[in-house]
């Protein structure tokens, strides 16, 4: 008569374990989220010094910067942020055709944790034009 009773209990308190664990988890990941004003620099450098999943994984950043290339890969448009060191921040739009040319300042908006390392810097995945 015990055992069935144990069961029971042991489900409920699984199952409500299982839904405080649910909500603390969605309650945390929503208060680390954020959006972040960053410059081509401050990513470049990041990303050189092993640092930028660290800073921004988890936020929406936004980043303000003259065109310093435009150019086609796979498909893919990739928009060139000017920088000041030899390390290079792409902006990877898609198959979104543009017009911008070199020199024209814009500003954009990516997800920091789709970022990919690439020998030259960093290149920002699914990236807007504002």
């Amino acid at each position: 008569m015990r055992t069935p009773f144990l069961v029971v209990l042991l489900c409920f308190l699984l199952a409500l374990a299982g839904a405080v664990g649910f909500f603390w988890g969605d309650k945390h990941a929503l208060d680390r989220l954020g959006v972040v004003d960053v410059t081509p620099d401050q990513m470049a450098q990041a990303m050189s010094a092993d640092n930028f999943y660290g800073l921004w994984r988890e936020d929406t950043l936004v980043a303000s910067g003259m065109v310093a290339g435009v150019t086609k890969q796979g498909g893919d448009t990739l928009i060139q942020l000017e920088t000041s060191s030899v390390s290079k921040v792409y902006c990877d739009i898609g198959t979104t055709s543009t017009s911008l040319a070199i020199g024209a300042n814009i500003r954009v908006l990516a997800e920091g944790e789709r970022a990919n390392r690439i020998p030259q810097g960093v290149t920002l995945v699914g990236c807007t034009v504002l």
